[in-house]
């Protein structure tokens, strides 16, 4: 049985576990997420669930994230369906991170939307102000284990990231990106096929 199957035999549960969180306040919440590793299998993943769907600024459908995932900022984060963040990912919403759906994030993958400044030599270089932007994963992404996807970062439509990658600028659509900084491999898809398919 798919996990989507799974979630939909379950989804009446599992809303109402989610509606139940909504009466503890965020840093209980927040407390389940870490004791939630302790559980195993498809019962720590269900918590993870409900309490993203709760700390979540959005949160859609069939979602699955792993152990030892860590969600900095989770109010800041807007995922949609069918995504799957895998074990001991690390997610930093600070500037605002989104996910679209069909999105797979293989294990020990970082994403983080901000960065540092260095410009005032008075203070350390860890103190220096942030410059956050926006991470925006569209809609049927594969990002291999352990990626770096950063700040103000664009990955569009039905392209892979492959194991390793350093994602500093845009992917575009239907494309095979590696290495460190991540560059095009190859197309997987003709040219505006993607776009032809979406109706636009």
């Amino acid at each position: 049985m798919r996990g989507r199957d799974k979630f939909s035999r379950f989804k009446p549960l599992i809303r109402a576990a989610t509606a139940a969180l909504r009466l503890l306040p965020r840093p209980v919440l927040r407390w389940f997420w870490s004791w939630s590793d302790a559980l195993p299998g498809l019962a720590g993943a269900t918590l993870r669930y409900c309490l993203l769907k709760r700390l979540a600024r959005r949160c859609g459908d069939n979602i699955m994230i792993g152990p030892g995932v860590e969600i900095r900022y989770p109010e800041r984060l807007v995922v949609g369906d069918n995504v799957s963040i895998h074990r001991q990912c690390y997610i930093d919403a600070y500037g605002g991170i989104e996910i679209a759906d069909d999105v797979s994030i293989a294990h020990q993958s970082s994403l983080i939307s901000f960065e540092h400044t260095w410009n005032d030599e008075s203070l350390p270089i860890r103190d220096n102000p942030l410059v956050t932007g926006t991470i925006r994963i569209h809609a049927d992404v594969w990002i291999g284990c352990g990626c770096r996807i950063l700040s103000g970062v664009e990955v569009q439509g039905r392209s892979v990231v492959a194991a390793g990658s350093v994602v500093t600028r845009t992917v575009p659509a239907g494309t095979v990106v590696g290495g460190v900084p991540a560059k095009p491999i190859k197309k997987i898809r003709e040219e505006g096929a993607y776009e032809r398919s979406l109706g636009s």
